[in-house]
């Protein structure tokens, strides 16, 4: 039987909250949405008392460059009702096409590899190689046509002091885009913002550790169209652990509210990666930082949207963040209402992708 019928839920539909809708998968597709269906040789799940949503995506994660590890994290992912992770790292392609043709796990895209600078913090990690060096506008031409050839999904920049130049950053952005490439850029303190706003880069992510920044920032980055993945959960626990000194949790969460109030579209993320330093989970830590969104202004009906089709929306996921038909089966079920408390986003009842049911034992 390969028509499961999901009804008597509430159903949030990636931007608001119905009832009486009911949802029929099949083919690994959403084939119907309505109030009047055909039972007929379906599968019935009774969502009595509970609410279905489309799969949550994570807008930044970093998974292991084993194959077998970074598939058990997408499985973790998976159980705990996120069916889509955007990785912000460093994967060679054998990995990630790997990862792309396994099921039962979170869907996964992919930067390929980031772009910093000689003598940067990020020049340190372990598994930087010249690659990633990008000291020169040359080299930046050079890391956008090797990104593409190996088959990343967006380029990421991570604009630091030290760090890229400014030039440099201008240049990475300048060729993505005359090759349809979104950017990416790391910005943690409000320095490295400014970089990205001048970049005119697509995707600011993190909010600033150090100064929040003024409202003729967040207006800025409204007017030119730019969107925010503010990883408030990393942001939260980098500065309760003073990771480095003088970070300071309240300038992201302030950054975060002036960036809402501005109409700048907000995206769920939680940097989530296997650093004992850091401890942000994956799977898990995406309902923390739906949390931490509604903390810092966002409502709750946003938050959800910042972790569906939003998300979608601007990552070009044209296939999913939303039910209705003809978009892949990412579905989660919860129990309760997260449109009236956002922590039941925590309570995953079952979880589909791709029309496949993902055991949660």
């Amino acid at each position: 039987m390969d028509k499961t019928i999901i009804k008597n839920a509430l159903v949030f539909d990636g931007h608001i909250l119905h009832t009486n809708l009911a949802v029929i998968i099949e083919n690994g597709l959403i084939s119907s949405v309505g109030s009047s269906i055909d039972t007929s040789n379906a599968k019935i799940i009774d969502g009595t008392g509970l609410t279905l949503l489309p799969g949550l995506i994570d807008c930044h994660v970093h998974l292991d460059p084993d194959v077998e590890t970074a598939s058990q994290l997408l499985l973790q992912l998976a159980k705990a009702g996120v069916t889509t992770a955007l990785d912000m790292g460093h994967f060679p392609g054998s990995v990630r096409d790997g990862l792309r043709t396994r099921s039962g796990i979170a869907d996964v895209r992919f930067a390929g590899t980031f772009a910093t600078a000689t003598g940067s913090i990020h020049s340190r990690f372990r598994q930087v190689t010249a690659a990633n060096l990008i000291d020169d506008p040359e080299s930046a031409v050079r890391f956008v046509e090797d990104r593409i050839a190996e088959g990343a999904d967006y380029i990421k920049i991570v604009a630091d002091v030290p760090g890229p130049s400014q030039e440099v950053v201008n240049a990475l952005v300048v060729e993505a885009r005359k090759r349809g490439m979104l950017t990416v850029a790391h910005a943690a303190r409000k320095g490295a913002l400014g970089m990205a706003q001048e970049g005119k880069v697509d995707i600011v992510t993190h909010a600033p550790l150090d100064f929040p920044i003024k409202e003729a920032e967040a207006k800025l980055m409204k007017d030119e169209g730019r969107v925010c993945v503010p990883t408030l959960i990393m942001e939260e626990t980098m500065a309760s652990r003073k990771v480095f000194p003088g970070l300071n949790y309240a300038a992201a969460k302030e950054s975060v509210t002036l960036l809402h109030k501005a109409g700048v579209p907000i995206l769920a993320g939680t940097d989530a990666n296997q650093s004992p330093m850091a401890a942000v989970k994956h799977g898990e830590a995406l309902h923390r930082e739906l949390e931490l969104l509604v903390d810092a202004g966002l409502s709750n009906e946003e938050a959800l949207r910042a972790a569906t089709s939003l998300g979608a929306q601007w990552f070009r996921l044209a296939d999913r963040g939303v039910i209705a038909v003809g978009k892949r089966a990412d579905l989660v079920l919860v129990g309760g209402n997260p449109v009236d408390n956002i922590a039941a986003t925590k309570d995953v009842k079952r979880v589909w992708i791709a029309g496949e049911e993902i055991m949660l034992g």
